[in-house]
């Protein structure tokens, strides 16, 4: 399904904020064949291949349009950009729109565009005719403006696109239930994508889309209101489920009021940084790759205040590196250090420091470059404090007051004895199967997953794992060596695992094993969640019996032990030999709990920079 389009992309000049106008026309114009144009503040184009179409320009961004014996057309309006600017710098995009469809045979109601830089075409789709897009690789879920979208991923080869014949990237958002009227939040989209390792460049077009292949049909785009800039309404509470009302692990009901004369957020606080007070030789704002601000130099900070209305927050900084170095940001609290924000390359990415404790009340929160050694310069975009509700301004005395049940503390030691069973490599068919004799025994277990493994074929398997009360964790993303990584290729593996995981079934990645077992100083400095290792019982290995890996497990039997067994495709062994080694270890008294019930049942802490754990009590 795809499209030259010949004509020049129209230069258009954007404010900060802008609502597409909508204005009346003394008389609808029709086209027939291929065309663009500008009325009304709105770009539009008719393209097809061959075939018969229609186009009839409405107010506005509304048309109607036909098409009947064709190969492809498509029929848009919306915004062509010039090639300079990401979403980032552009701003909130999105569409209200309202259609009487009316397709016959394979067609689509979609936002529709093309990024250059990479090159990459685009579609959230809405509604669709006989055949839902797009056959695909299929890459996750998303929620996005109350609806669930599955996310997909194509390689185009040698295929006509805005540069010519060429390779080129397609990513598709596609509805799972169809629908005709309401809001595509495109920013939100993007924004999913770029969690999935999916990055858009620069963008050339934006445009409320329907495309016919080889069919007929009627459209009529009544509702076509097109608004560039403001705050995004997609996320709303935080995307894939985000923390509602609070910190989902510490903070139940999340903070009632906040601050006096400050702004009340739903779940998560984020501040611009470009909007935080500046300080250092150097420091200022920048407009690429993102509206920020640089930190080229050693003291180099921004700062603000924020009311704290409790003591424990995750710390989320979006930035990245101006070339392929790594760029170290350190997040200060009342004059204290908290942490540091890696940044392993030029592409934008969030780093998060998890579970800070801080004062409360008004704090100054600061962040500083310290370890700049002349090769590297920080970008930064924005810092998010998750489950944080009210943001005070300088000087401000707010008063909050705590509603919830479960603020995170530290747990009184557990006197009982637990064991955490973890599996590596999947999901996989074989999963079904552990999950069969872990649901008979009421038992749990923490599965530590390779990101390509995440396919919406395995979908079922992810949410009955979740459903059980079993945990997820991050195996890589395509189970290569990592300690041979740079620190670019090392926080990717890690991103668009967790991203992976948290768009399909909405949950949080919090721990790591890696690959072969194999670990760096880099994987330490760029992976944001706790390292495993665990005892293993060589139960990768065919060689090894049935028997070999019950007694591997029961003989090595601890109190807050942890053991590295494997649910890849065809490892029948280990199915076999999981109820020999769960009614063992039952008979032996021990309680099977996924990996974080088990740091909180000993008091444990597992945060700990360069610690690998095979054992909690170690």
């Amino acid at each position: 399904m795809k499209k030259v389009l010949t004509t020049a992309l129209l230069t258009v000049f954007m404010s900060a904020q802008l609502l597409v106008p909508s204005l009346s026309v003394k008389a609808a114009t029709t086209l027939y064949d291929n065309r663009t144009g500008t009325q009304d503040g709105y770009d539009y184009e008719l393209w097809k291949d061959y075939g018969n179409t229609s186009m009839t320009l409405d107010a506005g961004g509304a048309f109607t349009c036909q098409w009947s014996n064709i190969g492809n057309a498509l029929f848009r309006k919306g915004k062509k950009f010039d090639r300079t600017k990401t979403y980032q710098q552009i701003g909130n995009i999105s569409f209200d729109y309202g259609v009487d469809y009316r397709p016959n045979g394979n067609s689509y109601l979609c936002v529709y565009g093309w990024s250059v830089d990479p090159l990459v075409e685009y579609y959230i789709v809405d509604s669709w005719g006989s055949w839902r897009p797009p056959g695909g690789s299929p890459k996750g879920q998303i929620q996005v403006d109350g609806g669930t979208y599955d996310v997909y991923e194509t390689m185009r080869y040698n295929a006509p696109s805005i540069q010519g014949d060429t390779n080129f990237r397609q990513i598709f958002s596609v509805r799972t239930s169809k629908k005709t009227s309401g809001t595509i939040s495109v920013t939100e989209h993007f924004k999913a994508w770029e969690r999935m390792g999916i990055y858009m460049g620069k963008l050339t077009e934006a445009a409320l889309n329907i495309e016919g292949y080889q069919s007929s049909g009627y459209a009529n785009v009544y509702k076509n209101v097109m608004t560039i800039g403001g705050s995004s309404s997609g996320n709303q509470g935080g995307n894939q489920g985000g923390n509602q009302g609070g910190n989902q692990g510490g903070n139940q009901g999340g903070n009632q009021g906040g601050n006096a004369g400050g702004t009340v957020a739903q779940g998560n606080t984020t501040v611009q940084c470009e909007s935080m007070s500046k300080a250092g030789q150097y420091t200022g704002n920048i407009s690429s790759p993102f509206s920020g601000v640089a930190l080229y130099a050693n003291n180099d900070r921004v700062s603000y205040t924020q009311y704290f209305a409790y003591g424990t927050h995750d710390f989320v900084l979006r930035g990245c590196a101006n070339n392929g170095n790594m760029a170290r940001v350190d997040l200060k609290i009342g004059g204290q250090y908290k942490g540091t924000f890696y940044y392993g390359g030029s592409y934008p990415a969030e780093y998060t420091i998890k579970n800070v404790s801080h004062g409360t009340g008004n704090q100054t929160v600061e962040l500083v470059v310290t370890a700049d050694d002349g090769n590297w310069d920080a970008y930064i975009d924005y810092l998010r404090i998750n489950g944080e509700s009210g943001q005070a301004s300088s000087g401000n005395q707010g008063q909050g007051q705590n509603q919830g049940q479960g603020q995170s503390q530290q747990q009184p030691k557990d006197t009982g004895k637990y064991i955490a069973l973890t599996f590596d490599d999947g999901p996989s068919s074989t999963t079904k199967d552990v999950l069969d004799v872990l649901e008979k025994y009421n038992a749990k277990a923490t599965f530590f997953l390779i990101g390509q493994n995440v396919t919406m074929s395995n979908l079922s398997i992810m949410q009955r794992q979740v459903k059980m009360g079993c945990e997820l964790a991050s195996h890589s993303y395509t189970h290569e060596d990592m300690s041979r990584m740079s620190a670019s290729q090392v926080r990717n593996q890690q991103e668009w695992t967790a991203s992976a995981i948290k768009n399909a079934v909405g949950v949080d990645v919090k721990f790591f094993r890696a690959p072969y077992l194999s670990v760096s100083n880099t994987m330490h400095q760029n992976i944001d969640a706790t390292f495993i290792q665990g005892i293993t019982v060589n139960d990768w290995e065919s060689y090894t019996s049935v028997q070999q890996r019950v007694n591997g497990v029961l003989s090595q039997a601890r109190d807050g032990q942890i053991f590295l067994l494997h649910d890849f495709q065809g490892n029948y062994q280990t199915v076999q030999a999981l109820p020999q080694i769960i009614e063992g270890l039952q008979s032996q008294g021990y309680t099977l709990v996924t990996l974080s019930e088990l740091f909180q049942k000993k008091g444990v802490n597992p945060n700990q920079r360069y610690k690998i754990w095979s054992n909690v009590n170690n």
